[in-house]
């Protein structure tokens, strides 16, 4: 054989080799992955754009400020009203109306029932005054308008008279009396914190400055005959004592 024909036969089954190798070599860059994960930890742009995704825990929320304000201000409670009264001059005429009134109603109830002298001369001078001062208002003409204080002053004064309805003897003096003292210093309260500081009108503020003394003055005398009262009982149950 000569070298021709060596070098021939050597061509025919190397370059076949080589193709096979080079074609292999091209399947395995095909199939291996563009890039690989690199080993360096994520920078700080990487957090910032995965914080409250994937790097929040489950169950735990995260919320924006304006989130959270949001929240609060749907689940906070209404606040409440003020507590203080302000009453309109309709409502204050409305008051000393019903004071008026109630008063008037206890005293014939004290003079149909009562024992006792002095008591019922303090009734008598009830259904005046109060009647007085009753009428004066009805001649000024004022509006009047109910208020909670108006309403709360008329239920007081409804039980008190279902109770003196109710009640007979020497006790019935006791607790006209007691519910004299109780009332007479309502009104007083009344026209101090209430009335006075929120009144417009100055005819309506004139005759609360007017009704003011009597009701100090009625007080005052509802005031000695609870003390008197208080006094006989307590002589009563001392000479009991005694004699026992």
């Amino acid at each position: 054989m000569n070298i021709t024909t060596s070098l021939r036969a050597i061509a025919m089954v190397v370059l076949p080799a080589f193709a096979f190798v080079h074609c292999g070599g091209e399947q395995k860059a095909a199939e291996a992955p563009p890039t690989m994960p690199s080993a360096e930890p994520p920078t700080d742009q990487t957090l910032e754009s995965d914080a409250g995704i994937a790097q929040t825990p489950a169950g735990i929320n995260i919320a924006t400020p304006t989130e959270d304000k949001a929240a609060s201000a749907s689940t906070s409670p209404p606040s409440s009203p003020s507590s203080s009264d302000t009453l309109n001059d309709a409502q204050i005429a409305a008051v000393t109306e019903a004071a008026n009134t109630a008063e008037i109603a206890q005293a014939k109830i004290a003079q149909a029932k009562s024992k006792d002298a002095a008591v019922k001369r303090f009734a008598a001078m009830m259904i005046t005054h109060h009647g007085q001062a009753k009428q004066k208002q009805a001649a000024l003409k004022f509006k009047t308008e109910e208020s909670g204080v108006s309403t709360a002053l008329q239920a007081d004064a409804d039980a008190t008279r279902d109770t003196l309805n109710a009640g007979k003897g020497s006790d019935f003096d006791k607790v006209y009396i007691a519910a004299q003292v109780a009332g007479h210093q309502k009104v007083l309260d009344t026209i101090n914190d209430k009335l006075l500081p929120n009144v417009k009108d100055d005819r309506l503020k004139a005759y609360l400055l007017e009704i003011k003394p009597t009701v100090e003055q009625h007080l005052k005398q509802a005031k000695h005959l609870q003390e008197n009262f208080d006094s006989k009982s307590s002589s009563t149950a001392h000479g009991t004592k005694q004699a026992g």
